[in-house]
């Protein structure tokens, strides 16, 4: 699989120097608040929003002790950092000019959990493009605001669809990994400070002991607000949510929502290590110089992070109503999602429409990573006896889960 271009080679050389701004991150990121600051003089923050920026400050400095970090590495995540930052003092102005939003009741989402590389994606956009469902686009997350006149939507959809072109541009393989487009429902990953999928940029340890006492609470009342600006003038929907990491954070977000429903999709740890590793080799070599880039380094933190978060979950799990969570066979769905779906969606109390069985065939029908991306473990340093030991009896509960599901 090609996964840089010539084109990455050209604008690595053209922004080396602009990278160097890495070596003072505090200094980066004390000046990006700075501009927001002047910019929005009559917004006040509160004690939350501070501290939270303060971490957000903290992952800079880890990203930035990246060697090898490239020029279009080191601008990529000071341009996520800079958007953070707005966003956080955008959703304080807006509360502040319209009081009523916090009124606003964000009622039974559901959260899709599961590892990477497990369908969340589809389960996610299938949920999302119900009748009575609702997921934040990526064009809106780029753009927090109230609704606006839809000539003004299609200046920022076409904005925020151009910056994910010059994106795809650089890597071919992450069009087939991962698609994304302006106008389709995407990840809350555009709303959360803190990531364990950081580490797809590159392995940083240390930045996962940093996330070992981090409470993630407020990274999710943050979002709780932005969906309170999503939805407010607009129709009431059921949020239908995803990210990669909210498997390891359950408990912050049934602590944030206390009616969620969590959709956990499962698939054998085995395909799930190789075909997430494929995607952060992929994402590696976007931010980083080619030659830096680690195979072996990838299986490995990825291997410590990715049990992590299903014990974390399982733990979680335990101290929440057994109705909160829905389990969802991999294969068993795959197999036969003409039957299957229908079936989550009457265990989400979500009503099952002609409408529906279209979007189900829309969503199966968009690209979808099928080929060439599963890449053996091997070539990330592993093999399957450490997959079957880090992940303990999760393995054997989804050899059941599918088993039963087959019958």
């Amino acid at each position: 699989m090609r996964r840089t271009t010539a084109r990455l080679h050209l604008v690595n050389a053209l922004t080396a120097f602009a990278a160097r701004a890495r070596h003072d991150p505090g200094r980066v990121f004390d000046r990006l608040l700075h501009e927001q600051r002047s910019v929005s003089r009559e917004v006040t923050l509160t004690e939350e929003d501070e501290s939270e920026l303060q971490h957000l400050r903290t992952f800079l400095g880890f990203i930035a002790e990246v060697d090898s970090l490239s020029g279009v590495g080191w601008l990529s995540v000071r341009d996520m950092v800079e958007t953070r930052i707005r966003n956080r003092f955008v959703v304080r102005r807006l509360q502040a000019e319209h009081p009523e939003i916090l009124k606003e009741r964000i009622e039974a989402p559901v959260f899709v959990i599961g590892l990477p590389r497990t369908a969340t994606t589809l389960t996610h956009k299938i949920l999302a493009g119900a009748s009575a469902g609702r997921g934040p686009y990526m064009w809106e997350m780029d753009n927090i605001g109230l609704p606006r006149p839809e000539s003004e939507v299609a200046k920022l959809r076409k904005r925020t669809q151009k910056r994910l072109d010059q994106i795809l541009a650089l890597s071919p393989s992450w069009s087939r990994i991962h698609p994304v487009r302006a106008d389709w429902v995407e990840e809350i990953y555009f709303l959360l400070n803190q990531s364990r999928l950081h580490n797809t940029m590159a392995p940083m340890p240390d930045y996962l002991e940093f996330l070992s006492t981090y409470d993630a609470r407020p990274d999710y009342r943050f979002v709780r607000d932005v969906l309170q600006i999503l939805q407010f003038r607009r129709p009431t929907p059921r949020w239908v949510l995803k990210h990669p990491d909210c498997l390891g954070e359950t408990a912050a977000i049934h602590h944030v929502f206390p009616d969620a429903k969590f959709v956990w999709t499962h698939r054998d740890p085995h395909t799930v290590m190789g075909s997430m590793c494929s995607m952060a080799e992929s994402l590696a070599y976007l931010h980083n110089r080619p030659g830096a880039v680690d195979p072996h380094a990838i299986g490995g933190i990825w291997l410590r992070i990715l049990p992590e978060m299903v014990e974390r979950a399982r733990r979680a799990r335990g101290r929440m109503p057994r109705e909160n969570t829905v389990d969802v066979a991999y294969h068993a769905m795959m197999a036969d999602p003409f039957a299957y779906v229908p079936e989550l969606f009457e265990q989400l109390d979500l009503k099952w429409t002609e409408a529906d069985d279209r979007n189900l065939e829309e969503a199966l029908d968009r690209p979808r990573d099928q080929r060439g991306h599963e890449y053996s473990m091997v070539h990330y340093g592993l093999d399957p006896a450490m997959v079957d030991e880090a992940f303990g009896d999760y393995g054997l509960f989804v050899e059941n889960l599918t088993v039963d599901r087959s019958r």
